[in-house]
């Protein structure tokens, strides 16, 4: 794709909480979940592992 990166939601979030945008990543993750998006628990676990969390 012309060399631009492709991310998902859940990358952005995790991205953000790496760098700092973000103060922690779970609550996103759980209001992405209230709002309808499909996160598996493992999923979720996984990323927030990603992140230290």
């Amino acid at each position: 794709m012309r060399g631009i990166p492709v991310r998902g939601t859940l990358g952005i979030v995790i991205t953000a909480k790496l760098r700092g945008v973000i103060p922690a990543a779970r609550p996103v993750l759980e209001q992405l979940r209230q709002c309808g998006m499909y996160l598996s628990d493992r999923v979720i676990n996984h990323a927030l592992a990603l992140v230290g969390e």
